[in-house]
C-alpha cells in the first residue's frame, strides 16, 4: 500500500510539470495569460525567446517548448496509468482505500488529458490497459471527451467529499472538473 501511495504522490507531482518549463506549469502563463492577452512576455527579445512566436501566434509543429508540454502531460497520465496497475497487483489495500486511490489517479488522469485535449486537440488516449510495447501504435484520431468525463464521473462517484490531507482531490474536485469538461464541448443542458 505504501508503494502505490508513493506512486499516486508521484502522479500528483507531474502537476508541476517535469522538465522544468514554463509551458508546463499548471497556471499556463504562456499558452494562456500571454497567447489570451491579458500579459505580455516583457524584458528583451532574447530573455526565453522561444515565447515570442507563441505571443505572436507564430507557433509551428516543431516548437520544443510544446513538446515539453506534450511530454510532460503524457507523464503524468503514465504515472496515473501505473497507480492503477499497481492497484490490480495489490494484496494490503483495503477495497474502500483502492476505490479513493484509483478516483484519485482518475482524476489526476482526466486533468492530464483535457489539458491535452485543450492544448492539441486530437490526441492519443493512452489508459493503464495498454501495453507499453504498445503505445506507440495508438492513434490520434479519436475523440476522447467520453474518456475524460468516464474519469472524472469514476472519481465523483468513488472519492470521499474530503480527506484528511491538504491538496488531495476529492469528490467536490471531480464535480467541478466535470463542469467544466461539460462546458469546454458545450453541454449546457
Amino acid at each position: 500500500k505504501a508503494g502505490i501511495e508513493g506512486a499516486l504522490v508521484g502522479a500528483y507531482a507531474a502537476l508541476n510539470g517535469v522538465f522544468g518549463n514554463r509551458f508546463e506549469g499548471p497556471n499556463h502563463w504562456v499558452t494562456g495569460s500571454i497567447t489570451g492577452g491579458e500579459a505580455n512576455k516583457g524584458t528583451d527579445p532574447g530573455d526565453y525567446s522561444t515565447i515570442n512566436p507563441v505571443q505572436r501566434y507564430e507557433t509551428d509543429a516543431t516548437q520544443g517548448d510544446l513538446n515539453n508540454l506534450w511530454r510532460g502531460r503524457y507523464e503524468g497520465v503514465s504515472r496515473t496509468n501505473v497507480v492503477l496497475n499497481l492497484l490490480t497487483e495489490a494484496t494490503d489495500v483495503s477495497s474502500a482505500d483502492a476505490a479513493r486511490i484509483a478516483g484519485e489517479a482518475r482524476l489526476l488522469r482526466g486533468h492530464y488529458y483535457f489539458d491535452l485535449k485543450k492544448h492539441f486537440n486530437m490526441v492519443p488516449y493512452i489508459d493503464e490497459t495498454i501495453p507499453a510495447a504498445e503505445v506507440g501504435l495508438v492513434l490520434n484520431n479519436a475523440e476522447i471527451w467520453d474518456k475524460i468525463e468516464a474519469d472524472f464521473q469514476f472519481a465523483f462517484d468513488n472519492l470521499p467529499e474530503t480527506l484528511s490531507q491538504a491538496g488531495r482531490n476529492n469528490k467536490w474536485a471531480a464535480a467541478a472538473y466535470m463542469g467544466k469538461a461539460l462546458l469546454y464541448q458545450g453541454k449546457f443542458g
